[in-house]
């Protein structure tokens, strides 16, 4: 009888039991929308009554923070806000930077240094936090935690060199000590260090992390480092390009067959694949000219470069490279060139000239008509100034209509050995 009369009561106590409870939650449920909704405008009023509804939630305390740091009069009130942030969840490093730079606002340098150690420790591993730290060790005059720092972040995050490294050169002015102390010893940090350095326009930092790069042995894309030799081109360092440009064919096994020797023009027979960088070829596409590197009609070797021109007036075909040349030293010039058809007043020719100046040195003879493979020769001597020289497939003049096939193998220049007299004035030739 007992337990038949037990049964419904225990049934009517856990109903009322969940319904206090359904009640409870359901309440917080509303605290929290309603929360939810307070924090959402981002006023100041609002993130409070936010944080009141729900606590124990260390976003709505770190959002109030924030807000209340904007003004002077409220610091007070946005460091106890973002301590019960940190104290509600510290292990965001976020959360700890903030109260780290209110501590700085509000005049307690002395409370900013835990602050920043807490966020490193709690997220080691994040390159952001450590960045954000560095920084703010830079600004307070710790240069050797700063750097420490610095290093670890680009350990973590290569990709930020490039944004974090020119803050850091400026506010050192000591890109030495950066190179030793902050750059990690990998390609990527190193090639970053090195972009920063020819943006700095500061040659002597470029050597030494070029120089350190190549000295770690570490393999890296050749590419990748091409933008340093246009920094020595465009700045007239002809001597350290001829250096550096070796010395990357003696560290990487692909550039070694892209070295100018007794003839300064690289990959003249089109053998190579075209770098499009250094001392090799450049190409960019041109209107009206269509050109391609193809193994077929070749004079020498397994390639040549085919030139097609379409009935429209046309100046430059596209085709260009550096030469490093000895001032005031003469040189032999030759190619072959094997033409179809080619209808025009005036055809194609080779022209070379100060890379720097753009002072002519030599013009070749034009190619018109149909030609079987011709070589086509001429001498220039280099004035006492050139040390760059560049060779171009032009025409001149070019205000005129030409049609037809050109195709170019096997070019050359060489030291004129025979004619080697000094002089400061160019001699321009024409075969």
């Amino acid at each position: 009888m007992q337990a038949s009369l037990r049964s419904p009561f225990q049934k009517i106590v856990a109903s009322l039991v969940c319904v206090a409870l359904a009640g409870f939650y359901g309440a917080r449920v509303v605290r929290v929308y309603l929360a939810g909704v307070a924090a959402s405008s981002y006023r100041a009023a609002d993130l409070e009554r936010a944080a009141r509804l729900a606590p124990g939630n260390a976003e709505y305390a770190h959002a109030l923070g924030l807000q209340l740091s904007t003004s002077p009069e409220n610091y007070a009130r946005a460091i106890a806000s973002l301590e019960r942030a940190v104290a509600l969840n510290p292990q965001n490093g976020a959360y700890w930077l903030d109260l780290a730079s209110v501590y700085q606002l509000a005049g307690e340098p002395q409370r900013q240094r835990p602050a920043l150690e807490s966020a490193l420790a709690a997220e080691p591993n994040n390159p952001d936090v450590s960045a954000e730290a560095a920084n703010y060790f830079l600004a307070g005059g710790d240069i050797a935690r700063s750097l420490s720092l610095l290093r670890r972040t680009l350990q973590q995050d290569p990709s930020a060199a490039e944004s974090l490294l020119p803050v850091f050169w400026r506010a050192t002015q000591d890109p030495k000590m950066l190179l030793e102390n902050a750059v990690p010893p990998d390609p990527d940090n190193q090639l970053a260090f090195l972009r920063v350095a020819t943006m700095q326009n500061d040659p002597a930092a470029a050597r030494e992390a070029w120089e350190g790069l190549l000295a770690s042995k570490q393999t890296f894309a050749p590419q990748r480092s091409f933008f340093y030799f246009e920094y020595l081109i465009h700045s007239h360092s002809i001597a350290e390009l001829s250096r550096s440009w070796s010395a990357l064919g003696h560290s990487v096994a692909s550039i070694a067959e892209y070295q100018p020797g007794a003839n300064r023009i690289v990959n003249g027979g089109f053998e190579l694949p075209v770098l499009n960088a250094g001392l090799d070829w450049r190409y960019e596409a041109v209107e009206h000219v269509n050109s391609s590197v193809e193994e077929s009609a070749v004079h020498g070797g397994t390639r040549a470069l085919h030139l097609y021109y379409d009935g429209n007036a046309s100046y430059n075909a596209g085709w260009r490279e550096y030469i490093i040349v000895e001032p005031g030293a003469g040189y032999q010039f030759s190619a072959w060139v094997k033409s179809d058809n080619i209808l025009s007043s005036s055809g194609p020719r080779f022209s070379i000239a100060d890379a720097i100046t753009g002072a002519p040195l030599f013009l070749s003879d034009d190619v018109l008509d149909t030609h079987p493979w011709q070589e086509i020769r001429g001498h220039f001597q280099a004035p006492t100034g050139t040390d760059l020289a560049e060779i171009r497939i032009t025409r001149a003049p070019a205000n005129t209509k030409i049609r037809g096939d050109v195709t170019i193998d096997d070019i050359r220049l060489v030291r004129d050995e025979a004619d080697d007299a000094h002089g400061d004035n160019p001699t321009l030739v024409r075969n």
